[in-house]
C-alpha cells in the first residue's frame, strides 16, 4: 500500500512538472504575437485541462493499484484459509484465538467456531498449561520455535512443532501460529533411541552371554608375534592381567607341557599350510586349577600380512563330563553283567550286537558266536513265540512285553522289548519258578499264618474282587486305633497312608497288575494314631486269574520306622561329613582306613578304594621313612583316647602339608573301642609363615650381633686413634698413628659390606644362619 502511493505520487509529479515546463514554451511560442488578455485565457484553459486529465489518470491509475491490492489481499487469504499447514492467529495480550484455516481445525477436531472459543494455552495437556503459557510467552517475545505436546479434541495427545510470528491483524498486533505435526518423526526418534538402548544391551548381554558359554576370542598375527584377545579370556581362563610379558608368551606358559607341542604343531600348519585349527589341550590357571580349553582358528588373510583369527573355550565342565559318560558306560557294561535278567540287544537287521553274562549262562554260547548273528541263529524262527514282539518294538517304537514258553530253552520266560536308536533292547527273566508258585499259593498262605503268630508283622488278605480285606491280629500292635473302628476294605486301608504317600502306593500296585507281575513292595507311612505316622514296608503277593486279571493280593506289613529313621539321620550325617572341608579318616580297632570323606581324596590324591585297609600312618608318612610312627604317638593311640597334635603328611604326589590332626574314639554299642575318627586341618599355610617369622627373627639377631659386637670394635679403635692423634705433639707421632686408623676403616667397611651381603641374601630368601656369627 506504501509503495503504491508513492509510484502514483512520483508519476504525479513528473507529470505535472513536464506539462508546466513544456506547455507554457508551447504557449509563448504559439502567441508570440497576440495580446497578453488571450494568452491569458489560454493558459487558465490550460490549467483547467491538465486537471482534468491528471484526475482522470489518478482515478485510473489508483483504482488498478487499488484492484491488485485487493486480488493480493484475497490470494494470501485464501494461501491462508487452504494452506495445508495448520495455521492460526492469536492476539498477543490475552492469547485468545481470533482466526483459524481449515488445516489446523481439521488437524485438533474442532470446528471453526469452537476453535474460536480456545485460548493458545488450551490446546496444551491440561497438567502442562500453566508451564505452556510460559514458554508461549517466552516464544512470542523471540518469535521463536519449539516442540511442545497438545491435545486434540478426542483427548488423543500428539507432538508439534509450534512456530510463532508477528503481525497486523484488523489493525492490532498478533501473532500467527504455524504447526507442524512432528508425532511420527518423534516416535521415529524415540524407536531410534530404543533401538540404540536395546543394542547396547544386547552388547552387554553378549558380553555376559561368553562369560556364561565361557568363550573368548582372539586375533594372532605370526610375523610380530603378537597376540590380541578379548577381556573376557582373563576371566575365563583364569590369566593375570597383572603380568606384563607379550600375551602370546603367557598363554604358552600356561599350557600343560605334555600339550604345549600339540597346540603349537596345530598354529604352525594353520599358518603354512592353511589348516583349519581345532586343538583340544590344558592350561594351569591363576589358582593353580587345571582347565581343559578347545582352540578353533582360521585364517583371515594370506601371507605377507597373515592374520588368525581363533576363539577359545573353556571345555573343562563338558570334559568332565565326557569322563564321567565313559566311566558310566563301564559302569552300564558292568551293571548288565550284574543283573539277573539275560539282556541281548538287536540291530534293524535283527542281528545281535551287545548280550550279558546272564544270556551267555542261559543260552550256554561264548560271545564270539554270537555278536553279530541273527537272531534266528539261536532261536530259529518258527519256534521263536517272540519274535512278533521285537517287530512291533522296532516298527512301532513302543515298549512290548510278553509271558510265554520257549521250546529252545525249556523255560517259562518274561520278555520285555525296547525300542532304542540302535534297534530293540531285550530282556528275558526265568519264571519258570514263578508259575511253580500259583500251585504252593495255599502253601505259602499256610506258612504265613504261622509266622504271623510269632512276629508282629501285619498279614493281610485282600479280595480286589470283592473289596474286602483280613487282618490278623497284629494290625492293633502296629496302629492305635480301637477295634471297633477298623474297617474291612481298601477306602478305609488307604485312607490311614499319609497323603504324599499315597498316590505312590496306588502307581506302584498299578504298575505291577499292568506288568503282570506278582511281587509287589513299597515303602510308606501310615497313620497309628493321636497323630503320628509310622514308616512300614508293605511287601505283597497278587494273584491273577486265567485272564490275566488281579483277583488277590496277600502280604505283609512290617514296622520299619525306627530303622528307617535310623537311616535317614545317618544319611544325614554322611552328607554333612562328605560336604566338610576338613579331611577325615574312620579307622577300625586295628588302626586299618575304613573310610574317607571327598575333603581327604582331593587334598592328598589318594581314593578310599587306594588306600582302604591300610594303615595311615603308612599311607600319610614320608616314603623313605624308617618309622612312620613315633612311640610317643602310638603310646596316644594305645591309650584309646581323644587328643590333637599337629604333624607333617604326605600327599600321594609326595608333597608335605601341615596338619592338625583331632583324633577321637568311637565304640560300638557294647561301649567296646570300634575305631579313631580322625580330623586332619591343613595349617601349611600357618606352619609356614610361623618358620618364615622364625628365619626372619634369626636374620634380625644376627644383625644386632654384628652390630652391637663386629662393628664396635673397629669403632673403638677408631675413637682411641683419634684421641691419640689429638694429643700427639710431633708429627712423626700423627704418622705412625694414621695407618693404623686406616686399617681399622677398612675392617669396619669390610663388616658393613658383610651386612649389605647377608641383608641381600635374606631378600632373596637365601638361608641365613640361625645363630649368629660369634667368631
Amino acid at each position: 500500500m506504501r509503495y503504491g502511493a508513492l509510484k502514483i505520487a512520483l508519476i504525479y509529479v513528473i507529470l505535472s512538472l513536464v506539462w508546466i515546463t513544456f506547455s507554457d514554451q508551447a504557449l509563448v511560442y504559439l502567441l508570440n504575437d497576440t495580446n497578453s488578455h488571450l494568452i491569458l485565457t489560454f493558459s487558465t484553459f490550460k490549467g483547467f485541462f491538465f486537471i482534468l486529465c491528471t484526475g482522470v489518470f489518478l482515478f485510473f491509475l489508483i483504482r488498478s493499484d487499488d484492484k491488485k491490492l485487493k486480488q493480493s489481499e484475497s490470494q494470501y487469504r485464501e494461501m491462508y484459509e487452504s494452506n495445508h499447514t495448520p495455521m492460526w492467529i492469536y492476539d498477543a495480550e490475552t492469547f485468545n484465538i481470533v482466526s483459524v484455516n481449515e488445516a489446523a481445525s481439521k488437524l485438533y477436531g474442532y470446528p471453526p467456531d469452537e476453535f474460536l472459543k480456545k485460548r493458545m494455552t488450551d490446546l496444551a495437556m491440561p497438567d502442562q498449561q500453566n508451564c505452556d503459557k510460559s514458554s508461549v510467552a517466552e516464544m512470542h517475545l523471540q518469535n521463536a520455535c519449539g516442540n511442545s505436546c497438545h491435545v486434540k479434541a478426542d483427548g488423543s495427545v500428539f507432538y508439534l512443532n509450534l512456530s510463532l510470528r508477528d503481525i497486523q491483524f484488523n489493525g492490532k498486533p498478533h501473532m500467527l501460529a504455524m504447526v507442524r505435526d512432528m508425532t511420527a518423526q518423534i516416535l521415529y526418534q524415540q524407536s531410534l533411541d530404543k533401538i540404540n538402548r536395546d543394542l547396547q544391551e544386547e552388547k552387554k548381554k553378549l558380553s555376559e552371554t561368553q562369560l556364561i558359554s565361557k568363550v573368548a576370542g582372539w586375533e594372532f598375527y605370526p610375523a610380530a608375534n603378537n597376540l590380541i584377545w578379548s577381556d573376557e579370556f582373563y576371566e575365563i581362563f583364569g590369566v593375570s592381567k597383572e603380568d606384563k610379558r607379550p600375551a602370546f608368551e603367557i598363554y604358552v606358559s600356561h599350557i600343560f607341557p605334555e600339550d604345549r607341542d600339540l597346540m603349537l604343531k596345530g598354529l604352525h600348519e594353520l599358518v603354512t599350510k592353511g589348516k583349519q585349527m581345532d586343538v583340544t589341550h590344558r592350561i594351569t590357571a591363576i589358582d593353580g586349577s587345571m582347565r581343559y580349553v578347545r582352540q578353533l582358528a582360521r585364517l583371515e588373510s594370506v601371507a605377507p600380512d597373515v592374520k588368525v583369527v581363533g576363539s577359545a573355550q573353556d571345555i573343562t565342565e563338558l570334559k568332565t563330563l565326557e569322563i564321567e559318560r565313559n566311566k558310566y558306560l563301564y559302569n552300564f557294561e558292568d551293571t548288565l553283567n550284574s543283573i539277573s535278567d539275560a539282556f541281548f540287544a538287536l540291530d534293524h537287521d535283527m542281528r545281535i550286537i551287545r548280550i550279558n553274562e546272564a544270556f551267555r549262562q542261559m543260552t550256554g554260547l561264548p560271545t564270539a558266536a554270537v555278536l553279530g548273528e541273527s537272531i534266528f541263529t539261536i532261536f530259529p524262527k518258527e519256534r521263536n513265540r517272540f519274535y512278533p514282539y521285537y517287530q512291533r518294538a522296532l516298527k512301532e517304537r513302543v515298549i512290548t512285553k510278553r509271558e510265554d514258553y520257549s521250546e529252545v530253552l525249556d523255560k517259562w520266560i518274561r520278555m520285555a522289548a525296547f525300542p532304542t536308536n540302535d534297534g530293540v533292547s531285550v530282556y528275558f527273566s526265568d519264571i519258570s519258578e514263578d508259575k511253580e508258585k500259583d500251585i504252593k499259593l495255599k502253601e505259602a498262605v499256610e506258612r504265613y499264618e504261622l509266622v504271623a503268630q510269632a512276629t508282629h508283622d501285619v498279614i493281610y488278605d485282600m479280595d480286589i474282587v470283592n473289596d474286602s480285606i483280613i487282618y490278623n491280629t497284629s494290625l492293633t500292635h502296629l496302629i492305635n486305633i480301637p477295634f471297633d473302628q477298623i474297617q474291612y476294605n481298601l477306602a478305609w486301608w488307604r485312607s490311614l497312608i499319609h497323603p504324599a504317600d499315597a498316590a505312590e502306593v496306588v502307581a506302584s500296585q498299578e504298575r505291577v497288575k499292568r506288568l503282570r507281575k506278582t511281587n509287589w513292595e513299597c515303602e510308606y507311612r501310615i497313620y497309628c494314631g493321636n497323630g503320628e505316622y509310622k514308616y512300614v514296608m508293605d511287601q505283597g503277593y497278587f494273584v491273577f486269574n486265567e485272564q490275566q486279571e488281579p483277583i488277590r493280593l496277600i502280604g505283609a506289613i512290617r514296622d520299619i520306622d525306627a530303622l528307617k529313621r535310623s537311616i535317614q539321620e545317618n544319611k544325614r550325617l554322611a552328607d554333612i561329613i562328605k560336604r566338610v572341608n576338613n579331611m577325615i579318616v574312620v579307622t577300625d580297632r586295628e588302626e586299618k582306613i575304613t573310610w574317607v570323606n571327598n575333603a581327604f581324596e582331593h587334598i592328598t590324591g589318594y581314593t578310599l578304594s587306594d588306600i582302604k585297609g591300610r594303615l595311615p600312618y603308612d599311607v600319610l608318612s614320608r616314603p623313605d621313612a624308617k618309622e612312620p610312627l613315633s612311640a610317643e604317638f602310638a603310646e596316644k593311640l594305645n591309650e584309646h583316647k581323644p587328643f590333637t597334635t599337629d604333624m607333617v603328611i604326605y600327599t600321594a604326589e609326595n608333597q608335605e602339608l601341615w596338619v592338625s590332626a583331632e583324633f577321637t574314639p568311637f565304640n560300638d554299642g557294647n561301649n567296646r573301642y570300634n575305631g579313631y575318627i580322625a580330623v586332619y586341618q591343613n595349617i601349611t599355610y600357618r606352619k609356614e609363615k610361623e618358620m618364615e617369622i622364625q628365619r626372619q627373627n634369626n636374620f634380625l639377631r644376627e644383625l644386632a650381633w654384628m652390630s652391637s659386637h663386629q662393628m664396635r670394635r673397629p669403632v673403638a679403635t677408631m675413637l682411641g686413634l683419634m684421641n691419640l692423634i689429638d694429643i700427639a705433639d710431633k708429627e712423626e707421632d700423627k704418622s705412625e698413628i694414621l695407618p693404623m686408623l686406616g686399617t681399622s676403616i677398612r675392617e669396619m667397611d669390610e663388616i658393613v659390606h658383610d651386612i649389605h651381603t647377608k641383608i641381600n641374601d635374606a631378600l632373596h630368601n637365601e638361608p641365613i644362619n640361625p645363630e649368629p656369627n660369634k667368631n
